[in-house]
């Protein structure tokens, strides 16, 4: 997963890409990834580089993997990073 995560990185038009195990839920993983367009996205699904992943992990599955995407069109921070610091007493 690290070694797809670094090359799909450095594929053109990926803006962030990375596996995040879900908390409570042992061996179950998102793929957290932003792409400039569908075409980048539409490419990287094309790839070697995806590929060569699927044929790594497939094995290694508990269960069958399933792609759901959403599609979001802004980005934006509620609160100032300041605001997410909890003093000492919470």
């Amino acid at each position: 997963m690290l070694a797809a995560q670094a090359a799909t990185r450095r594929q053109d038009g990926c803006l962030g890409y990375s596996f995040a195990e879900v908390l409570g839920d042992p061996g179950h993983y998102l793929v957290v990834q932003s792409w400039r367009d569908q075409q980048a996205l539409d490419e990287h699904y094309r790839s070697v580089t995806f590929a060569d992943y699927q044929a790594a992990i497939t094995p290694l599955l508990s269960r069958d993997s399933e792609l759901e995407l959403h599609v979001v069109a802004e980005s934006v921070r509620p609160v100032q990073e300041q605001a997410l610091v909890l003093d000492e007493d919470g």
